[in-house]
């Protein structure tokens, strides 16, 4: 479960992060909205297929995958003591929401030859609850 503090302070970043003074008012940024808490749960949920391969807190191990704790704004192929493949180690990408969706999408699309044994998830909204998920649980 999230404490209620990084609930709080994700919902504080997400309304600095995409509002305008202009066009919003805050209530409050102690409670999040039942739509954040929405996404949030979400994310969760949709994380449950990374989680065979994939740790999200700092000091576990990696699995078959690396463990994803700290990634964003992380280059790809960037955790030490996880063996990449050459194509991946080459493709030269840098973690953000957007490399995020495309790699979640679809692996294999956004780098022919991974290794990454994973479909993909083609719903926009899952993905995008997954990444909000990531960004608060890998930090």
């Amino acid at each position: 479960m999230f404490k209620r503090r990084a609930i709080t302070l994700f919902v504080v970043t997400l309304v600095a992060c995409f509002a305008s003074a202009s066009s919003v008012s805050i209530v409050s940024a102690a409670e999040p909205s039942n739509e954040d808490a929405a996404v949030l749960k979400r994310g969760k949920l949709m994380f449950l297929q990374c989680r065979a391969c994939h740790e999200l807190a700092a000091g576990q191990p990696n699995k078959v995958g690396p463990n994803l704790h700290g990634m964003m704004k992380r280059p790809a192929a960037a955790v030490e003591g996880f063996v990449y493949t050459d194509v991946l180690r080459g493709a030269g990408l840098q973690w953000d929401k957007a490399t995020l969706d495309r790699w979640i999408e679809r692996p294999s699309a956004l780098v022919p030859g991974t290794t990454m044994a994973f479909a993909g998830i083609a719903n926009e909204a899952d993905r995008r609850a997954l990444i909000t998920y990531l960004e608060l649980a890998t930090r």
